[in-house]
């Protein structure tokens, strides 16, 4: 009987047809379900996501993922992954993927090589085979100002290669026109655009050059997502109608802007005014020539008579500061939590210090000469690469002060002599964003005549200047002097290294 039911459950004629389809669609269901819960899933484990696959990354890029298809023992996967050449970090999980945070700053012009091998599946024997992906990091790029023939007042972009024991230009490519005399500039954190300031040589007539800010496109674009613009679009940010355009700063984010401006028909309206990441632009009301935007542009320190001023720039930047006795602040730390201050003392000597958000003080040293600049060694953020002068005796039997290159370890003050930069005092350098390398520039100074176009910081002419490059030490013994060798690149002046 029971037989009998069946059959006529099933009889074509006794059920419409897509009934009669729903039913075997089930059962087909039903019978693929018990066949994977007795075999298990035949999909091997695999990794179904890597964030940096093929991507050129950056020191801004702290951070990839691994994703997995199906649940994975995490153990088996921390303890086998492995990056080639070695990049330390630490490991985090969300459900079935691997957040790995860099602890140490990547190298540039490398690949690194991400294998996985032997991880396992959590509620089976099944293993990853074999994961193979490949990251890069950003070329060695710098620009300059131009000083030489053609070159000169140019913005120029400059690819670095090294090769052997030294460091071998591969490509240079000009990125403003002839009809504009670049001043400074300053690189924003894609490495799409240049922020710079510049006056055109041909409009006489004028005391005073007519400076003005803009921006120019490279040719390179750090997020790779986005399209890439092709290098030498100009765009005007700021004129110089009404006021003149001095000193500016751009912050590490891109996003504030502070620059010096002083009206031409009223010398008393002269300060500091902001330019925001949506063109608004709006004085703040102080004056200065000497000033610094922090990395998230919240704030500005700003050198004043008798200490050092901090403003707030956005409504996140805190309440406004005064640092009484302080000559200027000289850099910020990556994440702007400590700066590197100076103070004047009453004996005209001057002291640097490590000065952190709560006003705490650390003591460096003490000298009786000039701190021309210092920046944090990116890696660790332990030591200090600082221009200091020390008097000698010229030529002309005159004593003067002569720049040289330090290291200075921040836990306990000591510094290191590395270099000696004889002969021009007004020195700027630029740590790679690796601190794998060292810029910087001798310029060739005389005094102020007609139609110089380039001025040094200290207000004379530059006659010619030329470019060096050092490798740095990865390690450092404060009792030993390392062996520096200075690289001769080319012509030029003010070279930063993009980030």
């Amino acid at each position: 009987m029971t037989s009998n039911l069946i059959t006529r459950l099933f009889e074509p004629r006794k059920w419409p047809r897509f009934d009669l389809a729903v039913i075997l669609t089930v059962i087909a269901l039903c019978t693929a379900i018990a066949l994977i819960l007795w075999h298990g899933d035949p999909t091997n484990l695999q990794v179904n996501h890597f964030s940096w696959a093929g991507e050129k990354i950056g020191v801004q890029d702290r951070y990839f993922t691994l994703g997995f298809n199906r649940p994975v023992e995490r153990k088996s996967v921390e303890e086998n992954l492995v990056i080639e050449p070695p990049l330390p970090g630490t490991m985090s999980w969300r459900g079935n993927r691997l957040f790995y945070t860099l602890t140490e700053l990547p190298f540039y012009d490398t690949q690194y090589k991400v294998q996985l091998v032997g991880a396992k599946e959590r509620f089976s024997e099944n293993k990853l085979n074999f994961f193979n992906g490949v990251f890069y990091t950003h070329d060695r790029v710098f620009a300059y100002i131009g000083l030489q023939g053609t070159e000169r007042g140019k913005l120029i972009l400059c690819q670095l290669k090294p090769a052997k024991d030294k460091f071998t230009i591969v490509k240079k490519t000009v990125l403003t026109p002839s009809d504009l005399v670049v001043t400074n500039f300053r690189i924003y954190p894609e490495g799409n655009k240049i922020l710079f300031s510049a006056f055109d040589p041909y409009s006489g007539g004028l005391e005073v050059p007519r400076q003005q800010l803009f921006t120019v496109t490279t040719g390179i674009n750090f997020k790779t997502t986005e399209e890439i613009t092709p290098s030498g679009r100009i765009k005007k940010l700021l004129d110089a109608q009404t006021y003149q355009n001095l000193k500016f700063d751009l912050s590490s984010n891109g996003k504030t802007i502070v620059v010096q401006r002083v009206n031409y028909n009223n010398p008393a309206d002269a300060g500091l005014w902001i330019i925001l990441e949506n063109g608004e632009l709006r004085p703040l009301g102080i004056r200065g020539d000497e000033f610094l935007i922090s990395p998230n542009g919240q704030k500005v320190a700003v050198s004043q008579p008798g200490g050092v001023a901090i403003l707030p720039l956005t409504p996140d930047g805190g309440a406004p500061q005064f640092l009484p006795g302080y000559e200027k602040i000289l850099d910020f730390n990556q994440n702007g939590t400590e700066k590197v201050i100076v103070k004047v003392n009453p004996d005209y000597s001057r002291s640097l210090y490590l000065i952190n958000d709560a006003n705490e003080l650390r003591g460096l040293f003490r000298t009786t000469n000039s701190v021309l600049g210092c920046q944090f060694e990116p890696r660790q953020e332990k030591t200090l690469y600082c221009l200091k002068t020390d008097l000698v005796i010229g030529e002309d039997n005159r004593i003067k002060e002569e720049p040289y290159l330090t290291i200075v370890d921040i836990a306990t003050g000591q510094d290191l002599p590395l270099l000696a930069l004889p002969n021009y005092q007004d020195v700027q350098m630029s740590l790679s964003p690796d601190g794998v390398a060292l810029l910087f520039d001798q310029v060739v100074a005389v005094p102020m005549r007609e139609n110089n176009d380039l001025m040094s910081r200290e207000g004379q002419a530059i006659a010619n200047g030329q470019l060096w490059i050092l490798s740095l030490p990865q390690t450092v013994n404060f009792n030993i002097t390392p062996k520096i060798i200075s690289q001769e690149l080319n012509a030029g002046f003010k070279p930063r290294w993009f980030p």
